[in-house]
């Protein structure tokens, strides 16, 4: 602590706003110079607060100015701590340290939530990033009051080596959701996950339960104030149960297996029809001619008009034959000529008598 900040310091209970000094002594680990600018860091949209030139003041555009010198900061440091990795992981790493869920962790862990100002339905709201903005509002409140190196100093041993451990954010897997989708799609398994319930926490806050079904087998639930959050708590059960117990993994792949081998049926059974029942042809012939006549309609009509034709002059020449060969002896002859030969007879009878009968009278 220089001379300046020490006597500065012991004024502190006899100055303005020496209250908000201290407490930002202890976060910062220096005393402000400006402390309107903290103060408008600290000032929420949602309050009311004091106007410049027409302009109701909050910490929107500090957030802008944080957000681009933490970018800036972080990605300093980490090029540095890891040296020899690769652009993405640099990337990756400074993604996961500045995002707004760590972000809105570092503000509470630090006490920024006693400080700022808002009103009470987003002070109360759990899914806001209510201190994750005044961080960052923050950070940009040291750019504009001591520059950029004092912000590099807050940053290293304010938050970095005390609240933030850099080399477990860089090897802590974030995406769980990400993660097991990819394994789903190398192991060819259907993921689901499913919203079993929506609801509020107090007045403001919903909240959100959704379960992770692989295979129709449940593997874990998620809960959180936002459906993604939910999602992503459920995929990390999901993991973490997977790993831990194998028979849980066994009954996923077993559960495909059986999806897979009904998958490989066909779609519709063959009619249930006895077989004893089914017409059996006589001869091959047939069988051809009954699919011959099928697919041809018209084959078919000439073949019966054929077929007619020749059975017509078959029974013709039975007839003439039984005519020309009365001695046959067939006793199967119709009975139509059965009589006509019985009248023939009796007509000859009566001719017969009708001449004797005239010889006599002669």
């Amino acid at each position: 602590m220089s001379c300046k900040d020490f006597i500065n310091r012991l004024k502190l209970p006899f100055q303005k706003d020496g209250e908000l000094r201290r407490s930002l002594y202890d976060i910062l680990g220096f005393l402000p110079g400006d402390i309107k600018l903290y103060k408008q860091a600290l000032m929420h949209k949602s309050a009311y607060g004091r106007k410049y030139q027409g302009q109701k003041q909050n910490n929107e555009r500090l957030e802008f100015l944080g957000d681009a010198v933490l970018d800036a900061v972080v990605g300093d440091i980490v090029y540095h701590h890891f040296k020899g990795k690769s652009e993405g992981f640099l990337t990756n790493t400074r993604s996961k340290i500045v995002q707004r869920e760590s972000l809105n962790k570092i503000g509470l862990e630090i006490g920024i939530d006693k400080l700022v100002r808002s009103s009470d339905a987003v002070h109360n709201t759990h899914n806001s990033n209510l201190l994750g903005n005044a961080f960052e509002a923050l950070v940009g409140a040291v750019y504009e009051d001591r520059g950029y190196d004092a912000c590099m100093r807050f940053m290293e041993r304010r938050i970095l080596k005390s609240l933030v451990n850099i080399d477990k954010v860089a090897y802590k897997e974030v995406n769980f959701k990400s993660k097991l989708l990819e394994w789903s799609q190398k192991n060819r398994v259907r993921v689901n996950f499913d919203l079993v319930k929506e609801g509020k926490e107090g007045t403001a806050s919903p909240t959100f339960e959704t379960d992770l079904v692989i295979e129709g087998v449940n593997c874990g639930t998620g809960r959180g104030y936002s459906k993604k959050e939910s999602q992503q708590m459920a995929a990390r059960e999901a993991l973490k149960n997977l790993k831990q117990h194998t028979e849980l993994e066994e009954a996923v792949f077993l559960a495909k297996s059986r999806r897979t081998a009904m998958d490989e049926r066909p779609e519709s059974m063959l009619p249930d029809v006895p077989v004893d029942d089914i017409p059996t042809p006589d001869t091959d012939t047939q069988v051809a001619d009954k699919a011959e006549e099928a697919q041809e309609p018209a084959k078919r009509k000439r073949r019966q008009r054929k077929k007619k034709v020749a059975e017509q002059a078959s029974t013709d020449s039975t007839v003439t034959e039984t005519k020309e060969s009365p001695d046959t002896g067939d006793k199967e002859q119709p009975k139509r000529q059965k009589e006509n030969s019985r009248q023939r007879r009796q007509r000859k009878a009566r001719k017969n008598t009708e001449t004797s009968d005239q010889q006599t009278e002669e």
